[in-house]
C-alpha cells in the first residue's frame, strides 16, 4: 500500500514535506475502540446533529493529547455509518469562536480545528487526514509516515465529501460570550482505496483518531491539544497510538 501510494504521489505537483522532531512509539494495540453501528435513518450535514440516530449514538470525550493531561473545554465525538459515508461529529464548547482561514487546505492547524486521522487498513503508513474550522473551511490529504518522516499530500482533494458547521455563538466577536460550534463530516468510503471492503463488512476494524485544537484568546500560549487516543509524544501524527473502530451491522436504533 505504501508503495502504491508512493508512485501515486509522484503525479502531483504539490507535495509539502513536513518536519517531525518526536519518533512514534512502537506498533501496540488499540487502547481506545468505539463500534461505530448502522444509520438508520438519513443523516443531514447541517453540524446540527438533530437527527434521532445521533442522540441514540454512543458519545466519545476527548481527554488531553497526552496521559493525564487535561483540558479547560470539552469535546464530544460520535461515529455512523451506512453504504456510503463514515459519519463523524464533534460538539466543541467554546467560549470565544475564533478562525480566520477560509481557503481549503490553508494551515488550518495553526488556529481553532477538529481533525481526523483515517488508517483503513491499519498499516499505520498511509492515512487520510480531514480538518474543520469554525468556518467550515476544509484541509483535506494523504500523509505518508515512516518512522520520523512524513509526506503530506496536499494536491489530492475529496470530491463526495461533505461538511456542516452549526455554531452557538458568533465567530470572531470578543465582546460576546459564545456557547460551543459543532462540526459534521461525511467520509465518502469510495475514496478510501485501502480500506479491507467497501463497503465495510461487519466486523471490519480500521485504526483512526481524532482531534481538536483550542487556542483561547488566539494565543498558543493557552492552547488546548484534545485527542480520544492520546498519543505518545508533541505531534498528532502517531498512527501507533490511533484508536480502533469496529463497523457493526446493528442498527444505532
Amino acid at each position: 500500500m505504501l508503495r502504491a501510494i508512493t508512485i501515486l504521489a509522484t503525479a502531483f505537483t504539490l507535495v509539502a514535506v513536513i518536519s517531525e522532531n518526536t519518533r512514534a512509539s512502537q506498533a501496540e494495540a488499540a487502547t481506545h475502540r468505539y463500534l461505530v453501528k448502522r444509520a438508520a435513518g438519513r443523516i443531514n450535514i447541517d453540524g446540527r446533529l438533530e437527527e434521532a440516530d445521533w442522540a441514540a449514538c454512543e458519545q466519545i470525550r476527548l481527554a488531553g493529547y497526552n496521559e493525564g493531561v487535561s483540558v479547560k473545554q470539552q469535546t464530544t465525538a460520535k461515529m455512523l455509518w451506512d453504504d456510503s459515508y463514515l459519519y463523524i461529529s464533534w460538539h466543541c464548547e467554546d467560549t470565544q469562536i475564533w478562525s480566520t482561514l477560509t481557503t481549503r487546505d490553508d494551515t488550518l492547524y495553526e488556529q481553532e480545528v477538529v481533525e481526523v486521522f483515517i488508517n483503513p487498513d491499519g498499516d499505520r503508513e498511509a492515512y487520510l487526514e480531514l480538518e474543520v474550522n469554525p468556518l467550515g473551511t476544509l484541509w483535506d490529504g494523504f500523509v505518508l509516515k515512516r518512522d520520523s518522516a512524513l509526506i503530506g499530500i496536499l494536491a489530492w482533494n475529496s470530491f463526495e465529501l461533505r461538511r456542516g458547521v452549526n455554531l452557538e455563538g458568533t465567530v470572531n466577536d470578543p465582546s460576546d460570550t459564545d456557547k460551543s460550534w459543532s462540526v459534521e463530516l461525511a467520509v465518502p468510503l469510495g475514496e478510501l482505496v485501502s480500506a479491507p471492503n467497501t463497503p465495510p463488512k461487519d466486523g471490519d476494524r480500521w485504526r483512526l483518531n481524532l482531534y481538536r485544537i483550542d487556542l483561547p484568546q488566539r494565543n498558543k500560549e493557552l492552547a488546548d491539544y484534545s485527542a480520544w487516543s492520546p498519543v505518545s509524544g508533541e505531534s498528532y501524527h502517531d498512527p501507533d497510538r490511533f484508536g480502533e473502530i469496529e463497523f457493526s451491522s446493528q442498527s444505532v436504533r
